[in-house]
């Protein structure tokens, strides 16, 4: 029987060293979840005055290094990585880390102990993963996003003129301690509690959720964290069909003391915006609930820190009828019968406005029917929905699996009518489980990340971190959701809960999803339709992707468009 302990899996952590290499303060974690060899290059890169360095510590499980040499101590701080970036293997990052040096292939294999042949494959096997034609392009991408294996494989030789190689240098001359470490000082974290749907039927939005998070964390910690304190994520697994979990989950992330308090959609969502009440903590949460915007504008004092980051359902059903009115007016589609049909979930505290969908139809000339799975769910939802044949079909559910039974049943049955979705096709795992039968279908979503210039940003970097894309929603909303209660932290006392939710409330923030704005009532952000319905400005687009080719576009609106309606091939 094997009795050894286990190497201790590492955890996030930052913290400050002096020049002899004494930890001065821990910002966050332990000083035990920083190896000495990075403890060691902090102090070597304050000696050498080398600014900033990030890098990648391999000993054991992968860890991102981030050192920034200040005035008197240097910060250095640790992110576990769940992969290495860009699909790179351990060997493959050490080749590139050689590459950085100017090494030959016959040099990279000296220092390796392998042959110059496996060098070159490895070497080929680079260049491909980081879309690069040569060695010296591969190098300078390793620089800039700090793919360097600390220490480098070999020894420092030929690091000697880099900032790396000046720390390692300094930090093999650092004196050794005289005397022993003095008290550590610790500077309290800014904590971010988040209920995420981990068991249940959301789980891989809750890995949306998380990640999305969880890189907002990392990037403002890179740069110095908020008003000097650093940050951290706090996760209570919640189901968000069931009651228990929620009060179970609000109470673990209160004792742990946090700073802010987040969720995505919750089936009791009027029990979750009870306790934040009465906790009295700000609650961010993305139920996208138009009777809960009614609740808080009802008891403006009782709610006055709570804010739905997305706009309330009530938009969905509205829409819908206006979409495929468009469709059918501009001549993009012909529609096989006037009636549409909306299929909603049995949450009780969903409204996806319905009955003002009801009278819009009417007016465009349609009839609206509304039903309810029934006890053959989703699935034989789907099947009646085709037997009916309606011109358009609205899936009215938030989950991956009702649209996935949906979509199956309808196309086995032969239905010919459009198919429209609300949000839950933003989860990747929906077209991955579909497949080919998910080409063509629409959905929306009130809050959605843009195909813009910023959108596409945080995608690129979320790949980088996590080897994924986002999905089309919740990765955005956790991510824009930090970077809002973090510019109420720069300017407000963090525990001063009164002064936060003020600045939330006056405050507008542009992120990825949109424009946050909660100064209205209910403190809800608002939705922009399109041309003429408000100022995009301070609200989110209701963005409707269609799924083409196993990918999605954004069809409307055309402000923020990156394709065009497409008919699908079962409704022509």
């Amino acid at each position: 029987m094997d009795l050894t302990s286990p190497r201790r899996a590492p955890s996030p952590a930052a913290l400050r060293v002096d020049a002899s290499g004494d930890v001065r303060v821990v910002e966050h974690g332990t000083a035990d979840d920083v190896p000495a060899e990075l403890r060691r290059l902090a102090a070597g890169a304050l000696r050498a005055a080398v600014g900033e360095l990030r890098a990648v510590h391999l000993d054991g499980a992968p860890v991102a290094a981030l050192v920034r040499a200040e005035e008197t101590t240097a910060l250095v701080s640790v992110d576990p990585l769940e992969a290495l970036p860009h699909g790179l293997s351990r060997r493959e990052l050490e080749v590139l880390t050689l590459l950085v040096a100017g090494l030959t292939n016959a040099g990279i294999a000296a220092r390796l102990e392998i042959g110059a042949r496996t060098v070159g494959t490895h070497v080929d096997r680079v260049l491909a993963k980081l879309d690069v034609a040569s060695r010296g392009a591969a190098a300078a991408r390793a620089l800039d996003e700090g793919l360097v294996v600390v220490p480098p494989p070999g020894g420092a030789a030929g690091f000697e003129q880099m900032r790396l190689g000046k720390a390692l240098a300094a930090a093999d001359e650092a004196p050794a301690r005289r005397v022993p470490s003095p008290r550590l000082l610790r500077r309290r974290p800014l904590r971010v509690g988040a209920l995420l749907p981990h068991t249940g039927a959301a789980t891989a939005d809750a890995r949306e959720m998380e990640q999305g998070a969880r890189l907002a964390i990392e990037e403002l910690n890179a740069a110095g964290g908020v008003a000097g304190r650093l940050l951290e994520l706090r996760i209570a697994d919640v189901d968000p069909q069931d009651a228990a979990t929620v009060r179970a989950g609000f109470a673990g992330l209160l004792a742990a003391d946090v700073d802010v308090l987040t969720s995505g959609y919750l089936a009791p969502q009027d029990l979750a915006h009870h306790l934040a009440a009465e906790a009295g903590v700000p609650y961010l949460h993305a139920a996208t609930s138009g009777l809960m915007e009614r609740l808080a504008a009802g008891e403006p004092g009782r709610f006055a820190r709570v804010f739905q980051v997305c706009p309330s359902d009530v938009h969905y059903g509205p829409h819908f009828v206006d979409y495929v009115s468009d469709l059918r007016d501009r001549g993009a589609w012909r529609p096989g019968s006037r009636r549409l049909l909306a299929v909603r979930p049995t949450w009780e505290l969903v409204d996806l406005g319905l009955e003002k969908a009801a009278e819009q139809a009417d007016r465009r000339g349609w009839e609206l029917v509304v039903a309810t799975p029934a006890a053959d769910g989703w699935s034989g939802a789907g099947a009646r929905a085709a037997a009916g044949e309606p011109a358009a079909v609205m899936v009215g559910s938030y989950l991956v699996d009702d649209h996935v039974a949906f979509v199956e049943g309808f196309r086995a049955s032969r239905g010919s009518g459009l198919l429209y979705g609300i949000y839950a096709p933003s989860v990747p795992e929906l077209r991955a489980r579909l497949g080919p039968l998910a080409d063509g279908v629409l959905w929306a979503t009130t809050t959605g990340t843009y195909p813009d210039r910023l959108g596409r940003a945080f995608a690129a970097r979320y790949a980088r971190r996590f080897g994924a894309v986002p999905g089309r929603s919740h990765a955005g909303i956790a991510y824009d959701r930090v970077h809002l209660v973090a510019g109420a932290w720069a300017v407000a006392d963090f525990r001063d809960f009164t002064a936060v939710a003020d600045h939330l409330r006056r405050s507008v923030h542009r992120g990825v999803n949109g424009a946050y704005a909660f100064d209205g009532p209910g403190q809800t952000a608002q939705t922009w339709t399109g041309e003429g319905t408000g100022d995009p400005s301070l609200a989110q687009a209701h963005l409707v992707h269609q799924i083409q080719d196993g990918r999605q576009r954004v069809v409307s609106p055309a402000t923020y468009a990156d394709g065009d309606f497409v008919l699908p091939p079962w409704a022509g």
